[in-house]
């Protein structure tokens, strides 16, 4: 009977519920949509203040195209002080003694890859379209330069990212900015940037954006 009950039900309760007292959330919430892979690590730390949904779907029904990874390894940090959605096919992975923060509302669009091996902080309201990828290591070095290979990043409010971005190592994405679809972000961006290109350059200022 449940079998042919579920497929009308989007959110995968049973699992929402499981994660929900293993990870002992007190003070948020954490949604669970089918085609989720959730891994987590004894010594993980996890402080959802909000909410998290893994897999979502702009579409409502429990259909969905592609998996989601959501991997928080051993004494790593995740930290969500607003709603965070995964939509269908985006992945998040925290190494171990990394950090991710989210600050406020955010969503990771379909597709798009999360990999935090230092410190990765996002901003309250911002956007990450189709096909992005943001890391913050190399994962390599150079002639011994081994603590040269990881740098944070940091994405601050109010950021729009287009569709097929790129975000390296090190950067700052200032307020209020946008960056053009299929840029690759290298160096830091001034708030209020509409920024574009391979390496991204600011192309003019912009006040605001919906």
């Amino acid at each position: 009977m449940w079998n042919k009950l579920k497929k009308y039900f989007s959110i995968n309760y049973l699992q929402s519920i499981y994660y929900t007292k293993k990870l002992n959330l007190k003070r948020g919430s954490l949604s669970v949509f089918p085609k989720s892979n959730i891994v987590v690590g004894k010594t993980a730390k996890i402080d959802i203040l909000g909410q998290v949904s893994i897999n979502d779907s702009w579409f409502g029904d429990s259909k969905r195209r592609y998996f989601s990874d959501f991997r928080i390894d051993k004494n790593a940090t995740f930290v969500c002080k607003g709603k965070f959605s995964l939509y269908q096919g985006a992945s998040v992975y925290v190494a171990p003694n990394a950090k991710l923060e989210i600050r406020g509302n955010a969503f990771l669009n379909t597709n798009s890859t999360l990999n935090c091996f230092c410190n990765i902080e996002i901003g309250d309201n911002v956007a990450i379209s189709d096909n992005v990828e943001i890391q913050d290591s190399d994962n390599h070095f150079i002639g011994g330069q081994k603590e040269k290979m990881s740098a944070p990043i940091k994405i601050e409010d109010n950021v729009w990212i287009g569709k097929n971005v790129l975000i390296l190592k090190g950067v700052t994405i200032g307020s209020g900015s946008i960056i053009g679809a299929g840029s690759v972000v290298v160096k830091n961006i001034p708030p209020h940037s509409l920024a574009a290109g391979n390496p991204a350059k600011v192309i003019r200022q912009v006040k605001s954006w919906e």
